[in-house]
C-alpha cells in the first residue's frame, strides 16, 4: 500500500482520503519502528499541507533534522525532495534544485532507482521552469525510462506532463501539444483529476502562446472548475492568473482585473507569495489595456521586482516588452527606448537559451543513444565470452561435439560483429547528421550563431592569410514585432522563412547566410570589397521589400535594414568585425530603417524614411 502511495498509484484519492491510508498504515506499524514512522511521514509531508505552504516547509525541515540524526538516508533523500517542493513558493529556485540534487545524491548511494526517479523528476520540473529545457527533458525522459524499467507504468505516464511542459517552454508547441494530450487522456482514464487540472492549464498556455486565444480561455475555464473541485488554494488561484492573462489577450480587461483580485485572494489563504510577480504584470497589462497608464507601469515595476520575475528570462522579455509600449503610449519616449533595449537583450537571451538547449538536448539524445551502444557492444563480448566457455567446458565430451559447439560459436561472433558494425555504422550518420543540425536554424534553415561563429572565424583566417578581401553584412528586419502582434506568431514565423529563403538565393553559393537571433541576420561574404558587398546589400534590402509572401496575409509586407563592413587590419577578431557591422545597422536603424548603411559613409541607394508596411501611419520610430 505504501509502495503504491509513493508511486501515484492512489493519486485518483482525494486529499484526505490519502491522509486516511496514512493512518491506516501507521496504526500496522510494529511499535518502535521508527524508520517506517518516518517513510509515513515523509508522504504527510507531500500531501497534507497544499493549503498552508509554509506549515508544510516547517514540517519538512523537522522531518530532516529528525532523519539526519538518525542517519536514515531513505528519509533524508524524501524530506529533501519535499523541501524543495517548498521551496518554490516560501524560498527560492536555486535552494530547490539543491534540495533535489542533494536527495538524488542519497538515493544513487541507496541504489534505490524509484527513489532517484522521483528527484530527477522533480529536478526536471524545476529546470523547466527555469529555462534549462535541455536538462529538464534529460531529467524527465531518464525518470520515465527508470520507472518502465521497474513496470510502474502509472508512474511513467505521469511525466507526461512534465515532458510536454518542457516541449512549450523549448518552443515545440506541437510536439508539447501531443504529450499534455497524452497525459489528459490518460488522466481521464485513472480518475486523477489533480493532474488532470496541471495538463488542462498547460494546453491551455500552449493554445495561448500559439495565438488561439479563445481556445485557451475556454481551456483555462476548464483548469479552474477541477480545481475548485479539489480544493486547492494554489491551483484556483493559478488557473485565475491563466484566465486573466487570456482575457486580457482578448481585450476582456475589466474582466482580466476582477479575476486576479480572486487570485490574489486565494495565494494569500494558501501563503503562497510565488506568483506576485504574475499577478502584477497581468494587472499591468490589463490597466494598459483600459488606457491608465499610470497605474499600469506601476503594477510592472512591482513585478519586475517580484522573486519569480526577477530570476526567469522569459518572463523578464514579457514584461519589458509591454513595459516599453506602456511608456511610448504615455508618451515618454526615452523610457520606452530604454525598455525596448532591454527588451530585445531579454529576448536575444531567450532566444540563446532556447537555441542553446536544443543543442543540448540533442547532445543529451546522443550520448543517451552512445551509451545504449556501448551497454550492446558489452552484451555482445559478454555473450561471446559465454559462447566460449561453454565450448571450454563441453571439450571433454566428443571432438564431434565440440566441433559442432565451435561452429554454433563462430556464427553467433559473426552475426554479433556484423550487428554492432552496422549499429556503428548507423551512429556515425546519426552524429554527421546531429552535427550539422546543431550549425542549423530549425526554423528558417539557414546557419544557426554556432555556424556562423565557425564559417565567420575560418573566413577571416583565409582572408588573412591569402590576402583577401572580406565583407560582412548585419540585417534586421524592420519592426517585425508588429507582424507577429497583427498576423499571429504563426504566419510571423512563416514569413520569416520566406524572407531567410530569398536572402540565400541572392547570395552566392560560397558566401553564408545565418540567423542570429530573433529577427536578425548575418551574411559573410568571402572575397568581396565593401564596394561590391553594398551592392549585394541593397539587392537583398529590395528583394524583402518587394518579397511577395505565399500562403499569407496580401497586405503582409517587410522590410529590412543592412549595414555593410570591410574587414580591416583593426579588426583582431571576426567577432570585433561583427561588432562593427552591429554599429553600422545601428544607424541604418536610426536613420529611419529599410537602407543600407556602409561603414564610414553615408546610406547607400537608401530608401525613403518612411515606416514599413507593417508600421502604421504616426507610429513613433524606436530602434528595433
Amino acid at each position: 500500500m505504501f509502495k503504491r502511495l509513493d508511486v501515484g498509484d492512489l493519486i485518483v484519492l482525494d486529499t484526505q482520503q490519502q491522509i486516511g491510508v496514512i493512518n491506516q498504515l501507521r496504526m500496522l506499524l510494529p511499535p518502535g519502528d521508527a524508520h517506517r514512522q518516518r517513510l509515513l511521514d515523509t508522504q504527510r509531508c507531500f500531501i497534507e499541507f497544499s493549503n498552508s505552504l509554509k506549515e508544510g516547509f516547517a514540517f519538512a525541515e523537522a522531518g530532516l533534522a529528525d532523519a539526519t540524526r538518525a542517519n536514515d538516508t531513505e528519509a533524508m533523500a524524501r524530506y529533501h525532495y519535499c523541501r524543495g517542493g517548498y521551496q518554490k513558493s516560501v524560498g527560492t529556485p536555486t535552494k530547490a534544485i539543491d534540495d533535489f540534487e542533494k536527495g538524488i545524491e542519497l538515493s544513487r548511494k541507496n541504489e534505490d532507482n524509484v527513489l532517484l526517479a522521483q528527484g530527477l523528476a522533480s529536478r526536471g520540473d524545476k529546470f523547466s521552469v527555469l529555462g534549462l529545457h535541455g536538462k529538464a527533458l534529460a531529467d524527465l525522459l531518464q525518470a520515465q525510462r527508470i520507472y518502465q524499467q521497474n513496470q510502474l507504468q502509472e508512474a511513467a505516464s505521469q511525466i507526461f506532463q512534465s515532458i510536454g511542459i518542457a516541449y512549450r517552454r523549448l518552443g515545440y508547441l506541437d510536439k508539447a501539444r501531443e504529450y499534455l494530450v497524452q497525459s489528459m487522456e490518460q488522466e481521464q482514464r485513472a480518475g486523477d483529476r489533480e493532474s488532470l487540472y496541471g495538463s488542462t492549464l498547460q494546453l491551455g498556455f500552449t493554445e495561448e502562446e500559439s495565438g488561439n486565444f479563445g481556445k485557451a480561455l475556454a481551456l483555462d475555464q476548464q483548469a479552474l472548475e477541477l480545481a475548485t473541485k479539489t480544493g486547492d488554494k494554489t491551483s484556483i488561484g493559478s488557473a485565475q492568473i491563466a484566465i486573466a492573462g487570456s482575457q486580457s489577450d482578448l481585450q476582456h480587461y475589466p474582466d482580466a482585473l476582477a479575476v486576479l483580485d480572486k487570485a490574489e485572494a486565494n495565494f494569500a489563504a494558501a501563503g503562497d507569495a510565488g506568483f506576485t510577480g504574475m499577478i502584477a504584470y497581468e494587472r499591468g497589462r490589463a490597466f494598459a489595456g483600459l488606457g491608465q497608464l499610470m497605474q499600469a507601469n506601476d503594477m510592472f515595476e512591482r513585478a519586475e521586482k517580484a522573486p519569480d520575475f526577477n530570476e526567469n528570462q522569459r518572463y523578464l522579455e514579457l514584461l519589458f516588452g509591454a513595459k516599453a509600449k506602456n511608456l511610448e503610449a504615455a508618451g515618454r519616449a526615452p523610457a520606452a527606448l530604454r525598455e525596448y533595449k532591454r527588451y530585445l537583450a531579454a529576448r536575444e537571451e531567450v532566444a540563446n537559451q532556447r537555441q542553446n538547449q536544443q543543442a543540448q538536448m540533442l547532445r543529451e539524445q546522443f550520448d543517451t543513444d552512445r551509451s545504449q551502444l556501448e551497454n550492446a557492444r558489452l552484451k555482445a563480448e559478454q555473450a561471446r565470452l559465454t559462447a566460449e566457455q561453454e565450448l571450454k567446458d563441453r571439450q571433454v565430451e566428443t571432438l564431434e561435439r565440440v566441433r559442432s559447439w565451435q561452429e554454433v560459436a563462430l556464427g553467433l561472433l559473426i552475426a554479433l560483429l556484423g550487428l554492432l558494425g552496422f549499429a556503428t555504422i548507423r551512429q556515425l550518420a546519426r552524429s554527421r547528421i546531429w552535427k550539422r543540425m546543431a550549425s542549423i536554424d530549425p526554423l528558417t534553415g539557414a546557419a544557426n550563431r554556432r555556424g556562423v561563429d565557425h564559417f565567420g572565424v575560418s573566413a577571416v583566417r583565409n582572408a588573412r592569410t591569402l590576402h583577401e578581401p572580406l565583407s560582412l553584412l548585419a540585417v534586421d528586419l524592420d519592426l517585425f514585432k508588429r507582424v507577429n502582434d497583427r498576423f499571429g506568431h504563426a504566419a510571423g514565423d512563416r514569413a520569416l522563412q520566406q524572407i531567410a529563403s530569398a536572402c540565400q538565393h541572392a547570395l552566392r553559393e560560397h558566401d553564408l547566410f545565418g540567423r542570429i537571433g530573433g529577427e536578425e541576420f548575418l551574411a559573410v561574404l568571402p572575397g568581396t570589397t565593401l564596394a561590391h558587398a553594398a551592392e549585394v546589400a541593397e539587392r537583398l534590402r529590395s528583394r524583402v521589400e518587394t518579397l511577395a509572401f505565399e500562403d499569407l496575409p496580401s497586405d503582409l509586407h517587410a522590410t529590412i535594414s543592412v549595414g555593410v563592413v570591410e574587414l580591416s587590419a583593426d579588426d583582431g577578431s571576426f567577432a570585433d568585425l561583427e561588432k562593427r557591422a552591429d554599429n553600422t545597422l545601428y544607424r541604418a536603424k536610426t536613420g529611419g530603417r529599410n537602407r543600407v548603411v556602409i561603414a564610414g559613409e553615408c546610406s547607400f541607394d537608401a530608401a525613403a524614411s518612411e515606416p514599413s508596411a507593417t508600421e502604421p501611419e504616426g507610429a513613433a520610430q524606436a530602434t528595433s
